[in-house]
């Protein structure tokens, strides 16, 4: 109740600066005239340690609704109740994270995946406590709606603070419904949506049916905001292609220029789309070949850019950057990379490494652009041996993306500050192979403890239950080092906990 709330704030501030200064304020009635009897007549020290343990108890006991009529009863759950090896481990990284509490949230998260993943979700008797850490980590909240069912999303709509439940409760349905066969969620029902949860519904729908997605940002584009606009062109990403280019060509000629500049950033990722023959027509004339047997290499400037060219993007340049080398990067980074052979007459190795000699600094910013975006392994490989760049890296296939970041590790096995991107350019779950051998090369380094705090978030996002093992006799060999030893435990725990959860649901 309300007047017990203030009275518990008191207590608190009484605490704080101490009853010489702060009387302790009379108990409320919590149905005992005997209690309140004896607590006004008690010294001011012991009336507030009776005020704090009965204040406590009667939080944990629970209060009376500050309405007479009783809550309409929960419906029937449609999901069966985790398995009970699963449920005593959430249960335990909830209420005792084992590798500490700053590491709770990745497991909850595996937790809340695996459990929507297998369709189940969370026992009544713990609903309380996982809303209340959702609550507190908004990374958490969608998958908790999506675990809590009937009785969770009942139970959270009696209390205000829980209120976030019903609307990741919707975003959570639409997910689910664009994954059923056959089935869409209804454009009335993505209008009505929150803007903040529209972009995690999108990514997920996109990510099933590309289609379907871009229909949904249609049906409101001409009514949402620019802001919005920008968000869901963001959200086409996942699962690009050549079906979205109209929406794209359509917003290049919106009126914000935030949105005009997404679009032509992701017109970059197809090479097969208008626009990039748009700037392969331009870019054509500014690029030959020089010498007798032309191997060498000219790259002009490009002109002042007609309208057209500006609606394709060739814009204002960033602070302190060259107008014309702006546009002769941007040149490259829209036109088809198929262009290049052409136009020089070698492989992608062999352009770059001219390119570089005729000092064409921003061609190859824009070539690298494109690669970026389209994940060409052939035009990666190339600029990755001119140097590192960890943006490049994804394009490579698995296997030659893992050895070419653990080369870089070789490098960088002094340079604590380099090296948490370095691992970062694998994106996880990393192969029983490359988790072994980083944890090999981690443990060789002369700076393993700072080596390993400045990996662990993508060690504990990648590493394979495989390099557990290695990590146990890493660990049995610390010594004296305080802070490497409890950052491997914690790291062996973590992984111990995810790899119970997985087998928990099979």
């Amino acid at each position: 109740m309300t007047d017990v709330d203030t009275w518990w704030r008191e207590v608190g501030n009484a605490a704080l600066v101490g009853t010489a200064r702060r009387p302790v304020p009379p108990l409320p009635d919590l149905g005992s005239a005997q209690v309140r009897a004896r607590a006004s007549a008690a010294p001011r020290e012991e009336a507030l340690l009776d005020a704090a343990a009965l204040g406590a108890a009667a939080l944990r006991a629970g209060r009376r609704l500050p309405h007479a009529e009783a809550p309409d009863s929960a419906p029937d759950d449609r999901r069966p109740v985790a398995p009970r090896r699963a449920v005593q481990l959430l249960e335990l990284v909830m209420t005792q994270p084992p590798a500490g509490a700053a590491q709770r949230t990745g497991l909850l998260a595996h937790w809340l995946q695996a459990a929507d993943d297998a369709g189940c979700r969370v026992p009544h008797a713990l609903l309380p406590t996982l809303l209340e850490l959702a609550t507190g980590t908004r990374d958490l909240r969608r998958p908790t709606a999506a675990v809590v069912d009937e009785r969770g999303r009942w139970l959270a709509g009696l209390r205000p603070d829980w209120a976030w439940v019903a609307e990741a409760a919707a975003g959570a349905d639409a997910r689910t419904a664009s994954r059923a066969a056959g089935s869409s969620p209804i454009l009335e029902e993505w209008a009505r949506l929150p803007s903040a949860d529209r972009v995690s519904v999108l990514a997920a729908v996109r990510a099933h049916d590309p289609t379907e997605g871009r229909e949904l940002v249609a049906a409101t584009w001409h009514t949402d905001s620019a802001r919005d606009r920008r968000a869901h062109l963001d959200a086409l990403r996942i699962g690009l292609g050549p079906e979205d280019e109209p929406l794209l060509e359509t917003a290049l000629d919106d009126r914000a220029g935030t949105v005009r500049e997404a679009a032509a950033e992701l017109l970059d990722a197809l090479p097969g789309s208008a626009r990039a023959l748009r700037m392969a027509q331009r870019l054509r004339p500014l690029v030959r070949r020089t010498g007798m047997l032309g191997r060498g290499l000219e790259v002009l400037l490009p002109d002042e850019p007609d309208p057209a060219a500006v609606r394709d993007g060739l814009g204002k340049p960033p602070p302190r950057r060259s107008a014309r080398g702006w546009w002769l990067e941007l040149l490259c980074a829209g036109a088809p990379l198929e262009l290049w052979p052409e136009l020089t007459g070698a492989d992608p190795s062999a352009t770059v490494n001219r390119l570089a000699d005729a000092q064409a600094a921003d061609a190859l910013a824009g070539i690298r652009r494109a690669v970026r975006v389209r994940r060409d392994p052939h035009w990666a490989a190339a600029l990755l041996a001119r140097g590192w760049d960890p943006a490049l890296v994804p394009a490579l296939p698995r296997e030659l993306r893992e050895r070419v970041v653990l080369k870089r590790v070789d490098a960088t096995s002094e340079r604590p500050h380099e090296i948490a991107s370095v691992v970062g350019a694998v994106d996880p779950p990393w192969s029983p192979d490359f988790s072994v051998a980083l944890v090999s090369r981690l443990r060789a380094s002369k700076l393993g403890s700072a080596m390993v705090v400045a990996t662990m978030p993508h060690l504990l996002a990648g590493l394979d239950p495989a390099a557990l093992d290695p990590l146990e006799r890493w660990l049995a060999s610390t010594g004296a080092d305080q802070t490497l030893t409890t950052h491997l435990r914690n790291l062996l725990q973590f992984h111990s906990v995810k790899r119970s959860i997985s087998e928990a649901f099979r």
